[in-house]
């Protein structure tokens, strides 16, 4: 399994845990390289740049198969600096090289760039090459062959849910969670949680619920920064400006571990996902585990992800009413329940 992996600090990172801890309960042998150096792994390398990739080529006669968890950022630097294109190159290369030395590579698509200019024929051709790719929802691999104008072979395809290989680190009952994280009992809660970046559209969540005119509701916004990039501060810093004015928005910086992460879950009412932009959501895999409903952008492949209980929204008008739907459901429904 090739993945960055804890006690690292990303989503991927638990997915990959969670995946060989499945596997080594069907009895496979599984060992890990981390692509950045970092992790409870046997092998901690650096794979990213140039033709780092080429590593694994040293593993591959020991191992029957090869997972890559698959982020452009594990494996490029700086994908969109003029300066790294050169470097770009020849990592793409390096892709080529090692799919056609090895068939017996898997890549899961977490995110892949929809590559332009130049080099688009490259990225083509190298996921052409891939001997396997797993997409997580039907729509990532519908929008990534119209994207590249082709057809991949469906025997080297596979739609693997995030929840295929999820399971619970805590199971505290919601009024237990919320007593734990010290939180109100008898208001509706609603909960952003991730990695704080812009494309998590959390600022979105924070103006629709401010408009919503909610009484009796509380929106959450849990989360750090994974990557401490002026980028990311500056938006860090707008979230607490707009949360330090609205009544009944808390804004929580903190990273949470896995079993903290469940426990916010388990004391929410709804789970909202105002993305901007996504590929697929670890955290609405976890909502299902708690069958907590959620409010969802239809960007990406979410659309794919949701059931009968979520909302799709698709604007900020509807974020505010899918707020107010919601709110109006769960109470109808504590209603019922109380009778």
């Amino acid at each position: 399994m090739v993945s960055t992996y804890p006690p690292e600090h990303c989503g991927i990172a638990a997915y990959a845990e969670q995946s060989v801890a499945r596997l080594r309960s069907q009895g496979h042998t599984v060992d890990v390289v981390s692509p950045d150096g970092q992790g409870n792994v046997k092998f901690a390398w650096d794979l990213c740049g140039g033709t780092n990739i080429l590593r694994l080529l040293r593993l591959l006669p020991d191992y029957d198969k090869v997972v890559i968890q698959y982020h452009w950022g594990f494996f490029y630097r700086d994908p969109s600096a003029p300066r790294q294109r050169w470097d770009r190159l020849k990592t793409t290369c390096a892709f080529l090289l090692l799919f056609l030395r090895s068939r017996k590579i898997e890549i899961v698509a977490h995110e892949i760039p929809y590559a332009r200019g130049k080099q688009s024929w490259l990225y083509k051709w190298k996921w052409k090459l891939a001997p396997k790719i797993v997409f997580h929802t039907a729509s990532e691999l519908e929008r990534f062959q119209r994207h590249y104008g082709m057809r991949l072979n469906p025997s080297r395809v596979e739609i693997r849910r995030h929840d295929e290989v999820y399971r619970k680190f805590a199971e505290p009952a919601q009024f237990a969670a919320r007593s734990q994280l010290q939180l109100p009992r008898n208001q509706t809660i609603f909960l952003c949680i991730g990695f704080i970046q812009r494309h998590k559209g959390f600022h979105r969540a924070i103006e629709a619920f401010a408009q919503a005119g909610l009484h009796d509701a509380q929106l959450y916004i849990v989360g750090s920064l994974r990557v401490a990039s002026l980028e990311n501060q500056q938006y860090l810093a707008e979230l607490r400006r707009l949360a330090a004015g609205r009544p009944g928005v808390h804004l929580v910086e903190s990273f949470v571990s896995d079993e903290e992460f469940d426990t916010w879950i388990a004391a929410s009412d709804c789970v909202v996902l105002p993305y901007l932009e996504i590929w697929s959501s670890a955290v609405l895999a976890r909502a299902k585990l708690f069958q907590r409903p959620a409010i969802v952008s239809a960007v990406g492949g979410l659309a794919d992800q949701v059931s009968e209980h979520d909302m799709l929204v698709s604007s900020d008008a509807e974020l505010i009413l899918a707020l107010q739907s919601m709110c109006e459901s769960l109470r109808q429904n504590a209603l019922s329940s109380n009778r």
